[in-house]
């Protein structure tokens, strides 16, 4: 009995977190992606290892 219970519960609140993320109204714009400012990449490991032997040396990367 117990594990049946368990199992209707999250499969209950699994469908309750469905349905509200279904009726979220951003979830159908697409003209957000558009406003969101450009996102810089993060530095690579070699720009990385670059900036720290120039702060070893005393030089602004």
């Amino acid at each position: 009995m117990i594990d049946y219970l368990a199992l209707g519960l999250t499969h209950v609140l699994l469908m309750l977190a469905l349905l509200r993320i279904m009726v979220r109204p951003d979830l159908d714009s697409e003209n957000l992606l558009a406003e969101e400012p450009e996102t810089v990449a993060p530095p690579t490991l070699r720009e990385k290892r670059r900036q720290r032997h120039a702060r070893k040396r005393g030089r602004n990367a």
